[in-house]
């Protein structure tokens, strides 16, 4: 059954079925936000409070752990976003905290959005020309947040409707209104309603296209490698009609970066940054490949000599496995800002798809080894600091998926003590479609079904804290494996697939690669693929 009960919730979700939707005016939704009562979450009870609420913490470092519910554990993870959930559809049946109070940007392309599902939309100059600020509060994400206080549905958030409407109980509006929550948000929310200007607490920025990877599912305008082998070799046909990653394509889109010192986007960042950094909850840089550009360098910097955010939670995503000396001198940076405590947290994501050889043939560039001696040195070295695997997960993910989660249950056991040091999460792939993970036989699906049976064999317990899986873990790759065995229409199934042969085949010429003998376990996949092609090219 749906979590969410949309009857429960009518007040706010006003709708005329002949008219469309009936929008209130923004005073009267801001003082129903108003007159609702916060929850109190885990994460901020006191001692007492939790005793009151008889939760019985168990190892539990700011939310890292665990409490102990009528005799079983749960995660505070879990807990708290489950409440945070409840509360937000009692502001509105679509409400997203995310849209408000955090941002991805893209600096090289002008682009932005409030998290990375919905498509990155344009930031106008003229706004930003007002008002830096504007490089997170444009008017298409105010539009957007006027239709979720009003209980409608932005169609750039279908990814979490397509979730909902499955029947699965948390969408990732849940997990990030949870990330961005904190005690209070709910009568900033009433001040801000759609047409203020709020003040993010998650901040996301991709200084620079500047990668040493061509990952098979990336874009030339995100990785300065795929740019390179697009203008040697051109664009991928395909035989459903397109032309993949076709530099054409960045020139129409207007997507062609600009990753000079001069971008007008770049000023306006370091021109708004100060304001939201005293208050910021977490910065993490992305890229292409954030070692590689000085900017992330100049943030850490910034962040050293100013350490008036003691909070803060520092973080980037990287394939840690830059050129050079560059993870050296991150460590080092690194180093400084906790020696000198000017920030509260480092998080490392490290984008990792699948396992060894394989992982290597997704993430072309990566040298598995090199990547492994890096995160485990990085692991040993700090201080305050953890790790998250970031998994886009794609249909080549399925055969090492198992030996995946086996790896990291064994370095949890290695370095996991006193806190959760070591994570993992799996966002699926949904662009291009014929690396989802729904163009699999449902034979290679099982690998999933294996993994959840191994997480739940090896589930965080009172005797072993830090040391197993998380209930929430389960759930997102339960999710995982629900929405790859949703049913699919025989022509867009046949079109991925044939489009997924001739890919790859070109890419094996392209890069001296060898997909077959790669992924011996998707022969069925490759026969089908191979079947799909000739009969759509016929």
């Amino acid at each position: 059954m749906c979590f969410l009960q949309y009857a429960k919730y009518a007040h706010m979700n006003i709708f005329d079925k002949v008219g469309g939707p009936k929008y209130i005016s923004e005073d009267t939704i801001k003082r129903k936000i108003g007159e609702l009562k916060e929850p109190k979450l885990v994460t901020f009870m006191s001692d007492a409070e939790r005793e009151q609420a008889k939760l019985a913490l168990v190892n539990s470092k700011k939310g890292d752990g665990a409490v102990a519910v009528d005799g079983n554990l749960k995660s505070i993870y879990a807990i708290d976003t489950r409440k945070v959930f409840e509360i937000i559809n009692q502001v509105s049946p679509s409400m997203c905290l995310a849209k408000w109070y955090n941002v991805s940007l893209h600096i090289p392309t002008g682009k932005t959005h409030s998290c990375y599902h919905p498509p990155a939309h344009h930031i106008p100059l003229a706004e930003i020309a007002l008002d830096s600020g504007a490089i997170h509060n444009t008017k298409h994400k105010k539009e957007q947040r006027k239709k979720m206080l009003n209980g409608v549905r932005p169609e750039e958030c279908s990814f979490c409707w397509d979730i909902e409407d499955s029947g699965e109980e948390l969408s990732d509006r849940a997990y990030r209104s949870k990330d961005v929550f904190r005690p209070g948000i709910l009568q900033e929310l009433a001040k801000d309603g759609h047409s203020g200007n709020p003040l993010p607490r998650y901040v996301e920025v991709n200084f620079n296209q500047a990668c040493n990877f061509k990952c098979a599912y990336c874009s030339p305008h995100l990785s300065t490698e795929w740019q390179k082998e697009a203008e040697k070799h051109g664009p991928y046909l395909l035989p459903s009609g397109g032309k993949h990653n076709d530099l054409q394509w960045m020139i129409d889109s207007n997507m062609v970066p600009d990753n000079g010192p001069n971008n007008p986007y770049l000023k306006a960042f370091w021109d708004w940054f100060p304001s939201v950094y005293p208050t910021l909850q977490t910065f993490r840089m992305t890229g292409g490949e954030p070692l590689m550009d000085k900017n992330t360098f100049k943030v850490f910097d910034y962040v050293l000599e100013k350490p008036i955010n003691p909070n803060l939670h520092l973080s980037i995503t990287s394939n840690c496995c830059p050129p050079g000396d560059q993870w050296n001198k991150f460590l080092t940076s690194l180093s400084a800002l906790e020696d000198a405590n000017a920030i509260d947290h480092f998080m490392l994501y490290c984008s990792l798809d699948s396992w060894g050889k394989q992982a290597e043939y997704i993430r072309n560039g990566l040298d598995f080894e090199v990547m492994y001696d890096n995160v485990t040195k990085f692991l040993r070295q700090g201080k305050k600091h953890s790790l998250t695997f970031i998994v886009t997960f794609n249909a080549l993910s399925i055969p090492g998926w198992l030996e995946y989660v086996k790896n990291i249950l064994k370095l949890r056991q290695e370095f996991n003590t006193n806190r959760q040091l070591i994570w993992f999460d799996v966002p699926m792939l949904m662009d291009p479609n014929w690396l989802s993970l729904k163009i699999l036989p449902k034979e290679n699906l099982k690998v999933l079904e294996e993994s959840i049976a191994f997480m739940r064999e090896h589930l965080e317990s009172k005797e072993t804290p830090f040391k197993g899986f998380k209930d929430y873990e389960v759930d997102k790759v339960q999710r995982l494996y629900d929405w790859a065995n949703q049913p699919v229409y025989d022509d867009e199934l046949s079109s991925a697939r044939a489009d997924f042969h001739a890919f790859f085949k070109e890419h094996d010429s392209r890069r001296g690669t060898n997909f077959e003998t790669t992924f011996p376990e998707l022969s069925e996949l490759t026969t089908l693929a191979e079947e799909a092609y000739n009969i759509l090219r016929k």
